[in-house]
């Protein structure tokens, strides 16, 4: 759907230059000479690149609007991963390219949403946080606290995150996706 530049709003989709963007910020500016702008900056759904645009207030741009679908996903592959539709069974890959870093968080049997565009998968969505067990951590420190240096931890997934002295092999910890950060114990 086409819309006047003046209607681009944060958080719309629009297509440009045939790629998807995601506009993360918009300002409408009237210099005191010539035509009035609209300074926007977008981020691409598919590569995650930041960048800025302008548009002239006559400007035509390409809004369009995405499909969320839960998918649960069922295991790896060396090329890709599977995932499943819980209602009609029909299998999708994901190749390991597009999941990227993310494939670290995905857990066989979890639920995770992709966005779709045209019935083509543009993006995976991961919960803000997920728990995972600590399969090697080192030695424990006698009265160790929250606020004493953090120390590197290995986890059930392969990954390794600083977490607090006093965490523990077999202990659970929660972890923030988007950052990679320890949040807390469970």
């Amino acid at each position: 759907m086409k819309i006047t530049a003046t209607l681009v709003r944060v958080g719309n989709i629009i297509k440009l230059n045939n790629e998807l963007y995601n506009v993360t910020w918009r300002m409408h500016r009237t210099p005191g000479k010539g035509d009035a702008c609209i300074q926007t900056k977008l981020k691409n759904i598919i590569s995650g690149k930041n960048m800025e645009h302008r548009f002239r207030s006559s400007d035509k741009v390409e809004k369009v609007s995405l499909d969320t679908e839960r998918k649960q996903f069922l295991y790896a592959e060396p090329d890709g991963f599977i995932f499943m539709d819980n209602e009609t069974y029909e299998q999708m890959t994901l190749v390991t390219d597009f999941v990227g870093d993310k494939a670290e968080f995905l857990v066989e049997g979890n639920s995770y949403d992709i966005t779709l565009y045209e019935g083509q998968p543009v993006g995976i969505e991961l919960p803000l946080t997920m728990d995972f067990r600590v399969v090697s951590a080192p030695p424990a420190i006698k009265n160790a606290t929250a606020t004493s240096s953090m120390e590197p931890v290995e986890l059930e997934n392969g990954m390794f995150v600083n977490v607090p002295a006093f965490v523990k092999t077999d202990d659970v910890i929660r972890v923030k996706t988007e950052t990679k950060e320890y949040m807390e114990r469970v």
